[in-house]
């Protein structure tokens, strides 16, 4: 009888800590922005490397998260929540998530995306502007870098970022 208790309790303590570590798409997705970031070769910026998320409170609070403590080529990272694309200055990076993604092209037409790497959450027919786009295959986050929009910046991507991500060199 004990046996079939501890079993049980085993069972129940495995079960919780398996809920207990899964992660949330906002999560990966702000682990995935800040590892694409170190493999990014940025021209000179203060000492504050900032990330811009376009309305999305969930992912800010998890990019927040991850980004405490912690830096980028040696600059304190900021995270901020914009709403309003004329408030974005000294931007690094801007993050576009998929409910916006059919404003894409307005969104980055708006902003000097040369310094800027944009990354977006959904393909759109006509990528226009996103350097990089995030996409589920086979259940896993996998990003696409489009190499023709990534040129147009002033950023490098390094080989080892290449190695990563599925390089689209047209956009559709």
């Amino acid at each position: 009888m004990l046996k079939r208790y501890l079993i049980c309790f085993l069972v129940v303590l495995l079960f919780s800590a398996q809920l207990g570590f899964s992660q949330s798409k906002e999560q990966v997705y702000a682990g995935v922005i800040f590892h694409i970031m170190k493999y990014v070769e940025w021209p000179e910026v203060g000492n504050t490397m900032t990330v811009g998320v376009l309305n999305d409170n969930q992912l800010t609070a998890a990019l927040n998260k991850v980004a405490a403590g912690k830096k980028i080529v040696f600059k304190n990272i900021e995270v901020v929540k914009f709403s309003d694309l004329s408030k974005l200055k000294n931007t690094n990076v801007l993050f576009v998530p998929q409910k916006m993604t059919a404003d894409l092209g307005a969104i980055v037409n708006s902003v000097d995306a040369s310094e800027i790497l944009v990354i977006s959450e959904k393909k759109t027919k006509e990528q226009g502007g996103a350097s990089i786009n995030f996409i589920e295959q086979s259940g896993k986050l996998r990003f696409e870098v489009y190499v023709e929009v990534f040129a147009k910046t002033e950023l490098k991507m390094s080989e080892q970022l290449k190695k990563y991500a599925i390089i689209i060199v047209k956009a559709c």
